[in-house]
This record gives structure tokens, sequence and C-alpha cells, in this order.
């Protein structure tokens, strides 16, 4: 079906449990001919940035890389963290990397992170920096509404433990922090992940999307996102015509990996995609049995899908990430990424000294990347 069209997906995860064939195998039976790897921190180790520019190196003219930020900032730069993220951002930039994922915005992440309000004033000089160097970031911004309330949160959520209950930011709170962020920083290039999970608010999202003309949506699944545009299936169409422009192909492939440490089969994965090239392309109804994939559902559901034109999914599919995007993938600079392992590995060792909390810190992982990066 997509025989005539460039798949590119713009939030992809990767990790160094799946080895590297691996990775490419799923990719090309995903029919991924583009793939944007979006970095989280990795509590063994930090950084998983170099992982995903080793996997550049062997696709370099496929692979674009969105850096995590360095977590260890929101424990030992407190008082100066968005210069220290700005400084940062920039040697990433300079290693080779294409952009910056933030997975912050996650409540679960912002907890165990201590981090900040986004609009206050010590991040000032992060956002500054990446409006002005238009740099882009793809943000990952609360959760499903329903994770706030445990009448209404899935049992497969509530298996991750994402019940957000007071001592977790409320979601509210957060979209009102972004979007005082955008006041003050009204060119940012940003990607909100998972339709910036406003697929119930399709008017608010609207009324963004016209203020903010460098902010963009992606369709990686949850699951209630398009559960979502079945129920006002109407209106859904409507918004994707009008925002054709504005929307991104993009579909988790990888999370088990991260999440789980655990590789998902690649048929697995080839349904996450297909789910999404499915909904925006087909006119039939069709069901998700609850085994489909991970992180899913609990039951049995049907969608009723938007079946856009050829000329709109092309630009789903590809066009609008590579506008967004705007050159190949930045070449990937060995001794810089070389550099900042060595930082790693000294940050880890510092963290370490003291700690009691019972991490087993991946030493051993970032030794292995190193010396395949020395090779390179």
């Amino acid at each position: 079906m997509f025989n005539d069209m460039k798949i590119v997906d713009c939030h992809i995860h990767y990790s160094s449990n799946i080895p590297v064939d691996e990775m490419i195998r799923i990719l090309d039976y995903c029919d991924t001919d583009i793939a944007n790897i979006v970095v989280v921190p990795d509590r063994a180790k930090l950084s998983a940035v170099q992982d995903a520019l080793i996997l550049k190196h062997k696709l370099p003219d496929r692979i674009y890389v969105f850096a995590s930020l360095d977590a260890s900032n929101y424990f030992t730069k407190k008082k100066t963290l968005g210069k220290a993220m700005a400084k940062y951002a920039l040697r990433m930039r300079e290693a080779g990397c294409d952009g910056i994922k933030m997975i912050e915005g996650k409540p679960q992440i912002r907890k165990m992170l201590n981090v900040p309000s986004f609009d206050a004033p010590v991040w000032d000089p992060y956002f500054a920096f990446m409006e002005d160097t238009a740099f882009p970031i793809l943000w990952h911004v609360n959760d499903p509404e329903e994770f706030w309330d445990k009448d209404k949160i899935p049992k497969w959520a509530m298996e991750q433990n994402w019940l957000y209950d007071e001592t977790y930011v409320n979601n509210e709170q957060q979209y009102e922090e972004v979007l005082n962020v955008l006041k003050k920083h009204p060119d940012l290039k940003i990607i909100f992940a998972h339709f910036f999970f406003l697929s119930k608010q399709l008017d608010r999202l609207s009324e963004i999307l016209d203020k903010y003309q460098n902010v963009y949506v992606d369709l990686t699944p949850g699951i209630e996102m398009y559960i979502n545009f079945s129920e006002n299936k109407e209106k859904a169409t409507a918004f994707f015509e009008k925002y054709q422009d504005r929307i991104m192909y993009g579909t988790d492939i990888g999370t088990k990996g991260v999440v789980d440490g655990k590789s998902a089969s690649k048929e697995e994965e080839k349904r996450r995609a297909d789910l999404v090239k499915r909904y925006i392309s087909s006119k039939a109804d069709f069901v998700i049995d609850e085994h489909y994939s991970y992180l899913m559902h609990d039951n049995d559901f049907t969608l009723s899908p938007l079946g856009l034109s050829k000329k709109i999914q092309k630009k789903i599919f590809s066009q609008n990430f590579l506008d967004f995007i705007g050159h190949a993938p930045y070449e990937i600079n060995i001794n810089k990424v070389l550099a900042e392992v060595r930082k790693t590995i000294i940050k880890l060792c510092l963290m370490k000294i003291g700690d009691k909390s019972g991490i087993k810190y991946d030493f051993a992982s970032l030794k292995k990347a190193y010396k395949q990066l020395e090779k390179i």
C-alpha cells in the first residue's frame, strides 16, 4: 500500500540492548526509509546518545538523532540549569545530533529528576539558545488525561506506575508552563509528541498551531489518540485537512527496549507502524485486539480511520518532517562523541561515590560504545 511513498518516522527509540543489525532489520521490516532516533536519559549510564550515534554511523543517510538532555545537570547545576543545558545542546549539535528530545514533560520523569517549572527563569538561557539557533526539540509534555484519574486509567498504564496523584505535576499546570515558554520564545521549533495529548481538545490545539507557526505534532501512539479521533471522526478529519503541513508520522518503535530492556519482535513493531499508517490511509473500520502491541489497550476495540488523500498522506508520512528539519542528517564528529562518553564515565564515577540507591551503573555499556566509536 505504501510502496509509492517515502516513510519518515520522526519518533523511534533505540537502546544498546538491541543489536544494531537487528534494529536495521526492524526498520526495513517496517518499511521505514528514514528514522529519527529520540534518546531518553538512562538511569544506569546517564546517556544513550552514543548508542544512537553508532546506529547513525551505520546508516548515515537514514538516521537523524535527537539527543536527550544531560540529566545530571538537574542535580549539579540547579542555579545555572539553563546555561548548562544550552552548552550541552551545543555540544550535542557539534557531535552530530540533529535536535533535542525532551522527555522531562512526562510527569513520572519530571518528578524523578525534580525538574523545575519550564517557565522558570532558570530555563531561559536554554530555550533562548534553542530558539536563536533553530535547533529543534521533540517534547513529550504530559500524558493521557485519564492517567490523573484512578477510575479511568487503563490497566496497562497502572502496571507502568503511571497513575498521577497530587505529588506529580498537574497536566493543566504543565500546559500553562509550556505555553508560557512559547510566549517568551515564539520561534522555537518544536514537535509535541503524541499530538500534545490534546486529541480530545482539537479546538485548543488549533489555537496553539495558529499562534505558533513552528509548532508541530506527531501521531505516535498513545492509543487513546486514535480512539478520540474515531469518536469524533468528522472533526478530526477537518483538523487533519486544515493542518496537513503540521502533523508528522511517528510510532514509538523501540519503546519496549528502552522501558523494559527487551526487544519487541519485528512483527510487533510492524503492527505498531501499520496501525498509524492504516488509520491515516484506510476508509474501512478495523479492530485492534488487546494483544496487538506493547502499551496499547486492555480490550479489543474498533477504530474508524480517516482515509485521507494521497497528497495529505505524503506530507504526514515524510515531507513534513523533512521540511521541518531542513537538512540531511548531520555528520558525526567522532572525537566529540568520544569526549562526551569520557565525560559521562567520569560523572557516573562521581555519582557512584556514596550512592545508596542500589542502582547498578552500566559502565560496561559505555566502555563498549567507546571501543566501537574508536574503530570508526
